[in-house]
């Protein structure tokens, strides 16, 4: 019989359900998971039919068609083979054996909790939509499909993972997305061979380039605008069930310094945050470099009365520049990661033994400077401007720092030259990482770090591969000229 057939799949799992219902003298079989499905749905939706209904199913010749079209009221029934049953229960589904059938059927009953939907934490706004993503995959499709209503949306799921059989969907635009940058990245998820994945971080660190291996090479965001927003340009969301941070794919660095504010203030102010961002991310990454150098090789160029008010403050300090601010780096990365772990009601006292207690008493016992918590003080709020960018970015601090210790100023220039030709060299799924600025891309400028206004951006970025480059209507002869020439110069 099927229900041994199906029963031998699960003989070792004490977790799965056996409901037997004698229909009219017709046995039938209910096969789930009480935690994953929803026990009004099978109450209501198919116990309660089954049985009202058992002397016409007994009288009917095909039973599972019967079930299915007369009498499941369930959003997704389907008929399925034996050896289907237990992926199909272990989903969340309902599966249903009828005596002397040699089918079964697979009821879509999921019921699971999940967290609703709220304003995402690392995402907040002024202005604009609050919604954020959650860790239902079903939730956030429908989170982009409300907002793009078209069939051009195409939705294609796998599974990854042997053993968790994680659900991953690629959301984008058939008429946008560059055909060779979806095969490649369907290439890259097939290639995936592990055991889980937990999260999308999982996915990101898979698919990027081994080249680029410290730096971001995959957008991320909570927000189903900004998704929106990526996917119409002609980029493809990936959604991991079981995580509320969507990945997009190609991505370029300049993602990072914009923000969906920016779209809901006047151009002018918001050239001005983007700038102010960027320069602050300079900012954090060498000012503790700079001061090292400063203090270590270069004091001679400093004014005559800074000069001797940063003499008096070090002088009674024995450790050397360079391992002053590193101690002082260690102690920022050791309370910001304490005030992550610790529970939010002991953040306060974190926040008094740490910047007053400690900050006070250091300087106090000789062995910091005032001038140093300063400089880093300064470095790790800029760096915190792009917050995406934080991890890494600390992490070039240190290096910047080690080589204004050992090599001052010259060691600062040689070592930024390099990391800003490294990271020009990098590029992913066909998108060179530091575009529109290298390569210079004049168009895409529009939207850069000096941002136009929304009438004048009458093309989608041209950073990366996409289609249907034009993606509203030009407003002027000289905009629609300009669209023609770059069509030509295309094609």
């Amino acid at each position: 019989m099927i229900t041994n057939e199906v029963e031998k799949q699960f003989s070792k799992l004490n977790d799965i359900n056996i409901r037997e219902i004698d229909a009219g003298g017709v046995r039938v079989r209910l096969y789930f998971i009480e935690c994953l499905i929803d026990k009004n749905l099978i109450a209501g939706g198919v116990i309660k039919p089954i049985i009202e209904s058992a002397d016409k199913l007994k009288a009917h010749g095909d039973k599972l068609d019967f079930l299915i079209s007369t009498v499941i009221s369930a959003p997704k029934t389907e008929r399925i083979g034996a050896s289907e049953a237990l992926s199909k229960i272990l989903a969340g589904n309902c599966v249903i054996a009828v005596e002397d059938e040699s089918e079964l059927i697979s009821v879509c009953l999921q019921g699971y909790q999940t967290r609703g939907i709220t304003e995402p934490p690392t995402n907040s706004v002024l202005k604009g939509p609050r919604e954020g993503f959650v860790e239902d995959l079903n939730v956030n499709i429908s989170l982009i499909r409300r907002r793009l209503q078209t069939p051009d949306l195409h939705i294609f799921t796998t599974l990854i993972g042997r053993k968790s059989q994680t659900k991953v969907a690629l959301v984008y635009l058939a008429s946008c997305v560059s055909p060779q940058v979806l095969r490649e990245l369907k290439k890259r998820l097939n290639k995936i061979d592990i055991d889980g994945v937990t999260a999308s971080y999982y996915i990101e660190s898979l698919i990027r380039n081994n080249s680029g291996k410290l730096f971001r090479q995959v957008g991320s965001t909570e927000k189903p605008d900004i998704a929106m927003a990526k996917i119409l340009e002609g980029r493809i969301a990936i959604i991991v069930d079981g995580t509320p941070i969507v990945l997009s794919v190609p991505y370029v660095f300049l993602e990072d310094l914009q923000s969906s504010d920016d779209y809901y203030m006047h151009p002018a102010r918001a050239s001005m945050v983007r700038i102010m961002r960027f320069l602050g991310l300079i900012l954090g990454v060498l000012l503790p470099g700079l001061y090292v150098a400063l203090e270590s090789f270069h004091y001679r160029i400093l004014p005559i009365d800074f000069l001797l008010s940063l003499l008096s403050s070090i002088y009674a300090i024995s450790f050397p520049p360079l391992i002053e601010i590193l101690f002082v780096l260690f102690l920022f990365e050791i309370l910001n990661e304490a005030s992550i772990r610790m529970p939010k009601y002991l953040g306060m006292a974190l926040s008094i033994i740490g910047a007053l207690v400690l900050g006070d008493e250091a300087v106090k016992a000789g062995v910091i400077t005032p001038p140093s918590i300063i400089v880093v003080a300064i470095s790790g709020i800029c760096l915190y401007i792009v917050p995406d960018q934080t991890p890494i970015m600390s992490l070039m601090r240190i290096l910047f720092t080690l080589l204004g210790g050992f090599a001052g100023f010259f060691g600062v220039v040689m070592g930024l030259i390099f990391f800003v030709g490294y990271l020009s060299s990098i590029n992913n799924f066909g998108a060179p990482l530091m575009a529109p600025f290298a390569p210079k891309v004049n168009s895409d400028l529009k939207d850069g770090l000096i941002k136009s206004s929304t009438k004048q951006m009458i093309t989608r970025p041209m950073s990366f591969p996409n289609r249907n480059r034009v993606r509203q209507a030009p407003r002027s002869a000289a905009q629609a000229k300009d669209i023609l020439g770059k069509g030509k110069s295309n094609g």
